[in-house]
């Protein structure tokens, strides 16, 4: 059996009290790609100027009657990691 020092068994053990301690106060932050204002700015960027419902649902953003300035609108669904477009459909006018 490897022998470990008292000073190193304290150092570990510490660490270990010291993450248990800090996770449930990062379990609350969410990534920015899950926050309702970075997918708003990420719509602005692709165009879209207003939108009717926007959603979360199972690690997808999901946009219904996303609206651009040409008046067309569309239906989006957006990877929640990402913000990458996975659906693009556009509404009939």
């Amino acid at each position: 059996m490897t022998y470990v020092s008292r000073a190193v068994r304290h150092a570990l053990a510490l660490a270990v009290v010291g993450t248990a301690m800090t996770a449930p106060a990062l379990a609350d932050r969410r990534a920015p790609a899950d926050d309702p204002a970075v997918v708003t700015e990420r719509l602005n960027r692709m165009g879209f100027i207003e939108w009717r419902k926007l959603r979360y649902s199972h690690g997808y953003w999901k946009i219904e009657d996303a609206r651009r300035d040409n008046g067309h609108t569309y239906d989006l669904k957006l990877e929640a990691g990402t913000l990458d477009i996975v659906r693009l459909s556009r509404d009939r006018d």
